[in-house]
């Protein structure tokens, strides 16, 4: 009996220690758990809102974008500060989560061990190429091979210490050593590859961010950036609106949102080399842009008396002075080559054809090219381009109509030109003969700064699609074009990712209020994951955005099937939304006015 006492003893003291230790292992396991998940919301977050972070002061670095791990291989840094060079993926691949940089505390896992962190290049925070649904995500999770499971981060719980590793070391070197901490594939640096298996050897516990999940994040980003800009245009295309108000249709007796329209959209086409140009009609295509140093097709109008300002010829045969400055002045040209005379006016109203281009800021400069024939019958022409290049003048705003798409126009004089405004105007002129050779003949130039005096200058009629921000201030006040995206929205291409489609009663000049459903308006068919299939015939409108490249699909390609799937891939009124799949992956944001 005292031996079955003392086993009972015994036995009682052994199961309390195992389970003590059990309660002990699975509060370790929780706790690193716990920190996993945190530390995964925060590098997600910090993802999503990547653009609008202080000290980022990039306009082109877009979301998704990631802090580089905490290497500590320098001086003068402090704990939990991602580590420059972040573009050295082979050194700084791996090592410890950047916390501070992150906004959250020094996080430790159940062991009290600090988590660590890798970082696929394509997505560190110093971007050298663009970051979008088709970025590649290199690193790899239990399986090397360049077809595994395409992650863009990982965060890594050590664990308690195992055999070998020193986390006691005050050398900086051996502190930030991932073998110190990590083990098996874990604990080399450079190559992409992890392991999440454990063992009496390996104890890391991981927590994954694929690209689909980051995916996710940032396209809910992007859907939300073009719909907030299509309805600030919807709301007010003019950009005079008061309070909510229009006073151009108010004191018309007309209601305050009668110029209500989205704009006239970029038909499709390759959507790598599309001119994003908005075409009356159009309801179903690319959004319309107007970026900072790309050329657009403007079928302007101009008209100037210049009366200030230095003019400068140079050339053999270059346009006279008073030609240059006045538009409505006739002028006798024969350039020799010609058998007869031409009489020119510099006047562009009637011009049909030419082609702007943002400098950025308030900023412009239009060229518009026209010809004459020789009149005597020789074959050979006469080109003479006009280029006005100007910032600072005063603009209006026309909103799109049922036959021209948005537009503005400086009108100013008699008097000076305003302060802190520029404009250059430049006659040339090219004989181009016959037998298809070309001879420059002169340039004359007109140069005014502020204050130099003008009886008139007109410039109607230059197409204003959605402007691409250029100064972090979207629709400023002092340049207002309702509907600016963000810079980093092309700077990462994004627009080749995006199409919109409206009904017909949102078009511009349509006098109808609405779209009338199961009739006129676009329809969605969703899909969800639990529960039953539901139809929406009553869709003013939508924007949707194509994920990453799917098997079959092969971009940049010329067909909306290379970039969407099911209904959607007809870019038609019918649309499809469900969860993303091995075969299906676009996403929808339904647009109300």
């Amino acid at each position: 009996m005292l031996l079955l006492a003392l086993l009972s003893v015994g036995g009682y003291g052994l199961l309390r220690a195992l389970n003590q230790s059990q309660q002990h292992q699975h509060a370790a396991t929780r706790a690193s758990a716990a920190a996993l998940a945190e530390a995964r919301r925060a590098l997600l977050g910090y993802a999503a809102s990547y653009p609008d972070r202080a000290g980022v002061t990039s306009l082109t670095a877009g979301p998704g974008l990631l802090p580089c791990p905490d290497t500590r291989l320098d001086n003068g840094d402090v704990a939990g500060q991602a580590d420059p060079p972040c573009a050295l993926a082979s050194a700084t691949e791996t090592g410890l989560l950047p916390w501070r940089t992150l906004d959250m505390n020094d996080l430790r896992d159940g062991s009290g061990a600090p988590l660590w962190y890798a970082l696929a290049n394509g997505y560190r925070n110093n971007p050298a190429g663009i970051l979008n649904s088709d970025t590649l995500a290199a690193l790899r999770l239990d399986d090397c091979a360049p077809s595994g499971r395409a992650i863009v981060a990982l965060i890594l719980a050590p664990g308690s210490a195992l055999a070998g590793q020193n986390r006691a070391t005050t050398l900086k070197s051996q502190r930030y050593a991932p073998a110190n901490y990590l083990e098996t594939a874990n604990a080399s640096r450079g190559d992409g590859c992890f392991a999440s298996a454990q063992s009496d050897f390996a104890n890391d516990t991981l927590a994954v961010i694929d690209r689909g999940a980051l995916n996710r994040i940032i396209e809910t980003r992007v859907l939300t950036e073009v719909t907030r800009a299509l309805q600030r245009y919807y709301a007010d295309p003019e950009g005079n609106d008061v309070a909510g108000l229009d006073p151009l249709c108010t004191a018309a007796g007309q209601p305050s949102h009668c110029d209500d329209a989205w704009p006239w959209l970029a038909p499709y086409a390759n959507p790598a080399t599309g001119p994003y140009e908005g075409v009356v009609g159009t309801r179903v295509g690319h959004l319309p842009l107007r970026r900072v140093g790309i050329d657009f097709s403007a079928p302007f109008s101009a008209r100037w008396t210049l009366l200030g300002g230095s003019f400068s010829a140079t050339g053999a045969l270059p346009p006279s002075e008073v030609c240059v400055r006045n538009s409505l002045a006739l002028c006798l040209v024969q350039p020799a080559g010609f058998l007869g005379a031409l009489t020119l006016s510099g006047d562009l109203v009637a011009a049909s054809s030419g082609h702007c281009r943002w400098l950025g800021g308030p900023a412009l400069r239009c060229v518009a090219v026209l010809e004459w024939a020789d009149p005597g019958g020789s074959g050979n022409t006469l080109v003479r381009s006009y280029t006005l290049e100007f910032s600072g003048l005063p603009r209006r705003i026309l909103g799109p109509t049922a036959l021209l798409p948005r537009r503005e126009s400086t009108t100013l004089g008699p008097g000076v030109l305003p302060v802190g405004a520029s404009l250059i105007l430049t006659l040339s002129d090219t004989l181009r003969a016959s037998n298809g050779g070309v001879q420059i003949l002169g340039e004359g130039q007109i140069s005014l700064l502020a204050g130099a005096a003008l009886t008139r200058f007109d410039l109607v009629g230059v197409p204003l699609d959605l402007e691409v921000d250029d100064d972090h201030l979207l629709d400023p006040s002092t340049r207002r074009s309702p509907g600016e995206l963000p810079a980093w929205f092309t700077a990462n291409a994004w627009q080749q990712f995006v199409v919109v489609a409206y009904a017909a009663a949102h078009s511009p000049g349509n006098p109808a209020s609405n779209c009338t459903p199961a009739v006129d308006c676009l329809w969605i068919e969703r899909t969800p994951a639990v529960g039953q299939p539901s139809i929406a015939n009553d869709v003013p409108g939508l924007v949707l955005l194509a994920g990453a490249l799917l098997p079959g699909q092969t971009r940049p390609g010329s067909t909306p099937a290379a970039w969407f799937e099911a209904a959607n891939a007809q870019l038609g009124s019918h649309y499809t939304a469900r969860s993303p799949d091995a075969t299906f992956n676009d996403r929808l944001r339904r647009l109300a006015p």
